[in-house]
């Protein structure tokens, strides 16, 4: 079972109905079965109820379908949008009106989400399967003229983070392990390899401050990044998937810890000791933000990433993976969304969708609206996005097409989705 896969089941079994949230696409497994022809329920005035008759509303800026199912959600740099098929094809719109830039043909599925760094866009391509060696392949964000591929012939890759001189690359088998797997650094110029070391099986990675942390089966590692000398390696009892958040100074994550389930964790960046915890309830999600430590689970919490204290906590559940903070306001999901203020954790206001959907999530905020994904326990469980208006405090549109949608990708002209072979721009 390839690693996303694997990240994707984990990230369902949680308590709260918060964490099940991470499920929705972002951890690289989404649905590609066609369109349905089923009936869409009544939506809210304005909402997007794309029937057999293929109408769109207004807010569709456009659409284009790729031909071939999406396995690769899109990725928007603000000029140009970058998705990626099972056929193998990546392809490159312009993000103004949806026209095609270029094609490229990697012949075996895209496996996740494009990664793009200054004018270079990487993709990994291969076949899902025992023993199917997986492809990086470093494209031009122009042209989409191949500059390089990596294949070490190691399974299955994964991309772990990228500055504008390297690019971080792990391997993965089918078989969870704390160790045995490879780190390569790759030149972003030319695809060389600039150093390697162990790892086991990731989760995730994040380059901060000079080095590259990587969250693996049963085990964190961080390598500087440019030298690639090992700093300090640490066992991590059942790691909580995509909770990984690092300043210049501590990392942080949950786990369980001591018998206590969704501990939150503060170590030293530089020699991975743990330095503070924090087992308040039960923790689900984190970001941080100017210097802040947002905290989703039982209580959604703020607290100060190098010494653990807490600056504030409100009552309700909720949930903040890479939850936007704008003009002092924190937003958060959960049964619906809140909104507070990121200073003292004073409620705002509420929101929630008249739709049948288990929870909300903002994926981000441009001016004076919040884009929001959605998820169900259902098929399509990732079915509805939305856009709100922060400062009415309602909702401007609602968007279905009646199948599994990718996760948003937001930038300052709107927001992107894929459904089936289909790729929708939304404003």
């Amino acid at each position: 079972m390839p690693s996303s896969r694997r990240r994707y089941l984990r990230g369902c079994v949680a308590t709260l109905g918060l964490a099940s949230a991470g499920c929705l696409g972002s951890n690289g497994y989404i649905e590609t079965s066609p369109i349905g022809t089923e009936t869409t329920p009544e939506l809210e005035a304005g909402a997007a109820a794309h029937k057999q008759s293929r109408e769109t509303e207004p807010f569709v800026a456009w659409q284009q379908s790729l031909g071939s199912p999406i396995t690769a959600p899109p990725i928007s740099t603000g000029s140009g949008l970058y998705v990626g098929t099972e056929s193998g094809t990546v392809k490159s719109f312009a993000t103004a009106d949806g026209s095609q830039q270029w094609m490229y043909d990697a012949s075996d599925p895209i496996r996740a989400q494009p990664r793009c760094v200054g004018n270079t866009v990487f993709v990994v391509s291969g076949k899902e399967g025992l023993y199917e060696d997986h492809i990086v392949v470093a494209l031009d964000a122009e042209s989409g003229a191949k500059q390089w591929t990596f294949s070490p012939g190691e399974w299955w890759l994964e991309l772990l983070g990228a500055t504008d001189e390297m690019v971080y690359v792990g391997t993965n088998t089918d078989a969870p392990s704390k160790q045995g797997r490879t780190l390569y650094a790759l030149a972003v110029s030319d695809g060389s390899v600039q150093w390697s070391g162990e790892i086991g099986d990731q989760y995730e990675g994040a380059v901060r401050n000079g080095a590259i942390y990587v969250a693996s089966y049963g085990r964190f590692y961080a390598y500087d990044a440019e030298s690639g000398e090992q700093q300090w390696v640490t066992d991590v009892s059942d790691y909580y998937s995509q909770t990984m958040v690092a300043d210049d100074d501590t990392l942080c994550y949950a786990a369980d810890v001591d018998e206590t389930r969704g501990t939150l964790v503060g170590v030293d960046s530089d020699t991975g000791e743990t330095i503070w915890s924090y087992d308040d309830g039960f923790v689900t999600s984190t970001t941080l933000h100017d210097g802040t430590l947002y905290v989703g689970g039982t209580h959604v919490t703020a607290l100060d990433p190098e010494s653990g204290e807490q600056q504030w906590q409100a009552e309700q559940s909720g949930y903040v993976q890479q939850a936007p903070v704008q003009n002092g306001v924190l937003y958060a999901g959960g049964d619906k969304i809140r909104s507070y203020d990121s200073s003292d954790g004073e409620q705002r206001w509420t929101w929630e969708p008249n739709v049948d959907v288990e929870g909300v999530v903002p994926a981000a905020v441009v001016s004076d609206t919040l884009y929001v994904d959605s998820w169900t326990d259902g098929d399509p469980r990732n079915r509805f996005k939305f856009a709100v208006d922060t400062t009415a405090e309602t909702k401007r549109w609602a968007f279905d097409v009646g199948s599994n949608l990718t996760d948003l990708s937001v930038d300052e002209n709107g927001a992107y989705v894929a459904a089936a072979d289909t790729v929708y721009a939304l404003e």
